[in-house]
């Protein structure tokens, strides 16, 4: 390029730089709009969600507002998938709400998915529902070759919606899909697409469904209903952080810190024991009415577990607290860990008639363990309406293999010191009564600065997910 042309390429860029930046545009669509003869104002609107993000239509740039207008009584777009290519913002009009409803009978689609280019992506205000697999999809390059050192759809916001009726999980997390926020939703009737009577154990349908994404977040959500566990991150997760949530009526687990994962979703650099989760905190939650575990730790490495309320949990096998092994696909190049570092404490189980702690051994591939060293339990609070609290530990050459009393677990155990068993209540809500031995009775941890109701712990700390101080009412639009 001769000098001339030089100096009129680097003009133009200086006259470039000095522009003003492009304002995100805000685009309009509505039940009553058009896809032919709309122009995305809020007075002539599109008719489709999927019209303004098909790229083909170059009409949503990077940055935009897709706002749905959702007037009561016509608000409900039927669209069979709605897919993100780009970072963009889909919201509820102010004051209205709007419905993104999908079919779950469309083999391989979802409802929405967010693709790793629209990192950075917020749904806000709305209700998803359906989907054949899920009703909002994070996608990932892992399953591209060398996919371990690429990407998912990260810092994306999830937030004050309605999401439910998925045919399998509500919300999918794939690998390398890191710092996801979900906050202040109602999730629940996952599994919609199992017909009636089909057991847990053959669904697999989780309200949130964490698989190696870092720095999750889910906080202050109703989950409720799930076909099986409510929320679990495993395949190496690392640094989850599930608090304040209320989780009701689940057909597995309440909350799962690790589970059983292939071993080709683990990203062995970082993650070279097979570790099913790494630093996961799970703190302020409310849990009852699980089939299994209110909280069941899997191949988890330092997790913190403290401040949590269960109620009848275990319904079906396991205990309100689990500690569990990893198959991993039973394939030989996997680590299958048992947990180890873990800290529970603070912690309120109320029972009726189902197992409070428990720790598993299984025999096969030369002996799984669900713990490595002590469990980590101190300070937590028991009650059983049926009788005494029952712990056990499958491990070979343990006394407590049929279980035991909390003394003995104590004694065998060498942890929950200053744990105790007495009768318990709660309000309806899960709040503390007055004069509860739950009060004043916590360890005072520094992973736990408030309670479920966002209310500032201070001094000896209660037990149990609330701390009773002049209690607010936990009110999310869902509670």
């Amino acid at each position: 390029m001769s000098l001339p042309n030089l100096r009129r390429v680097s003009l133009a860029i200086v006259l470039l730089s000095a522009l003003p930046p492009l304002q995100a545009a805000e685009w309009f669509v509505s039940t009553s709009g058009s896809d032919s003869s709309g122009t995305g104002s809020i007075g002539q609107p599109f008719r489709t969600v999927t019209h303004v993000v098909d790229p083909a239509n170059a009409i949503a740039q990077p940055g935009d507002t897709i706002t749905l207008r959702g007037p009561a009584g016509n608000n409900v777009y039927d669209e069979t998938e709605v897919r993100l290519r780009i970072p963009l913002t889909l919201r509820s009009h102010p004051g209205e709400w709007a419905h993104i409803r999908c079919p779950i009978n469309v083999p391989d689609t979802v409802c929405v998915q967010i693709d790793p280019e629209a990192s950075g992506s917020r749904l806000s205000r709305l209700e998803i529902s359906g989907g054949y697999y899920y009703a909002v999809f994070l996608q990932t390059d892992w399953y591209r070759p060398g996919g371990e050192s690429l990407t998912g759809a990260s810092n994306v916001i999830i937030e004050d919606s309605r999401l439910h009726g998925s045919g399998r999980d509500v919300i999918k997390i794939t690998p390398k899909c890191n710092n996801v926020t979900i906050r202040r939703n109602e999730i629940y009737a996952s599994g919609a697409s199992y017909p009636p009577g089909t057991p847990p154990e053959e669904k697999n349908a989780e309200g949130i469904d964490n698989v190696n994404g870092a720095n999750m977040l889910v906080e202050d959500n109703y989950i409720h209903d799930t076909a099986t566990t409510g929320v679990y991150f495993k395949g190496g997760a690392a640094d989850a952080l599930v608090q304040r949530n209320r989780i009701e009526n689940a057909g597995e687990a309440g909350i799962l810190v690790g589970f059983d994962t292939s071993p080709e979703f683990f990203d062995i650099a970082a993650n070279p024991g097979y570790y099913e989760a790494v630093r996961g905190i799970v703190r302020n939650n409310i849990i009852r009415n699980t089939n299994y575990a209110g909280i069941g730790l899997y191949a988890s490495r330092d997790a913190v577990v403290a401040n949590n309320t269960l109620i009848n949990t275990a319904l079906s096998g396991h205990a309100a607290l689990y500690y569990g092994v990893t198959f991993q696909d039973y394939e030989p190049e996997a680590g299958r860990p048992p947990n180890s570092n873990a800290l529970v404490r603070n912690n309120l189980v109320i029972q009726n008639g189902r197992d409070c702690v428990g720790i598993r051994y299984s025999a096969e591939l030369g002996g799984l363990s669900g713990l490595s060293g002590s469990p980590g339990t101190n300070h937590n609070a028991f009650f059983n309406t049926a009788g005494a609290c029952n712990f056990f530990d499958r491990r070979p050459g343990s006394p407590l293999g049929s279980g035991g009393t909390l003394a003995q677990w104590r004694s065998a155990l060498g942890g929950d010191a200053q744990s105790f068993e007495t009768p318990l209540s709660l309000s309806a809500d899960g709040h503390l009564p007055a004069a509860s031995p739950a009060i004043d009775a916590g360890q005072t941890l520094a992973q736990v600065s408030d309670d479920f109701d966002r209310q500032n712990r201070s001094g000896a700390n209660d037990i149990g997910a609330d701390e009773r101080s002049a209690d607010a009412i936990f009110a999310n639009g869902f509670q």
